[in-house]
């Protein structure tokens, strides 16, 4: 009596789920699918868990779970999130390492990525020309031709001394040993290229007069005297527009040229309208009308 001793296969050879690399090869990604999934729920079946609690264990989400069983390729995650997914389902279900990869899609092929021999793929306006020997060659050329020209250029600017190769420095040493200079002189020199010290000798007056100067000829005061009740309207260039009505008094105002004024009634006399100081003439026919003409400096 011969007597065999036999080995117990694994649950997944018995059930006939487990596909060899020759049955792999001929099936699609979708029937592989279907048939890993379903040993995945006949496993999950078998250790008594559900969905939510197989999903709850390893973190994944109900959905994804699902679709793997139910060979869904559609809905399932993309491959760089599915392939931390898998190890954790084969390690959770005791499934054999690496069962689950041909649910994984298919990697984009590097065959595209190869480096062409030959000046196939050299083209100067390609952004792979720096990663052929062609390109680096070409790059070192464009380098050293730059960088002579550049230098060519610098010799031939400091030949025709236009450039500066040093700061202009002041012989300040020959000017305090001349004897026959004075202190006063010296300074006199001296005074364009210390502009800070001018600026602090300067008196509060010479700061208002630079203000004053820089004054436009069309800036002016207009000066107005009224000996009686009178409708006053003024419009100049500056922007500024007077509508009031004015008692007894003196008004005083500094505008811009180009001005119209309007007095109603009419001053009766001529010194009751001034500009600068100096009385302006009515428009002849327009009674109570004055006019400030713009300045052609």
């Amino acid at each position: 009596m011969n007597l065999r001793l036999r080995v117990p296969r694994r649950w997944w050879t018995r059930s006939g789920l487990a596909l060899k690399r020759s049955d792999r090869e001929s099936l699609s990604r979708e029937e592989q699918a279907q048939s890993l999934g379903a040993m995945i729920r006949e496993r999950r079946e078998l250790l008594g868990l559900t969905l939510r609690d197989l999903a709850t264990q390893i973190r994944i989400t109900t959905p994804v779970l699902e679709a793997l069983e139910r060979g869904w390729i559609d809905r399932l995650p993309e491959r760089a999130y599915l392939a931390s997914m898998l190890p954790q389902v084969e390690r959770r279900l005791e499934l054999p390492s690496g069962c689950l990869d041909p649910v994984l899609p298919v990697p984009v092929s590097r065959s595209r990525l190869k480096p062409v021999r030959g000046f196939g793929r050299f083209t100067p306006g390609s952004i792979d020309v720096f990663t052929t020997w062609q390109g680096s060659i070409v790059y070192g050329a464009v380098m050293l031709f730059s960088l002579v020209a550049l230098n060519r250029q610098q010799q031939t600017l400091a030949r025709q001394n236009g450039l500066a190769l040093e700061p202009v420095r002041a012989n300040i040493q020959a000017i305090t040993s001349a004897p026959d200079s004075s202190s006063a002189e010296v300074s006199a020199t001296l005074e364009g290229l210390r502009p800070l010290e001018q600026a602090r000798q300067r008196l509060p007056q010479d700061w208002l007069n630079g203000v004053a100067t820089s004054v436009t000829p069309n800036d002016g005061v207009l000066q107005l005297l009224f000996n009686e009740s009178s409708q006053l309207t003024i419009d100049s260039e500056g922007g500024d527009r007077v509508q009031l009505v004015a008692g007894q008094g003196e008004l005083t105002l500094q505008l811009r040229a180009p001005i119209d004024l309007t007095m109603t009634p009419p001053p009766a006399e001529i010194q009751q309208v001034m500009w600068n100081g100096v009385p302006l003439q009515q428009v002849p026919k327009l009674p109570g009308v004055y006019r400030v003409e713009k300045s052609s400096l």
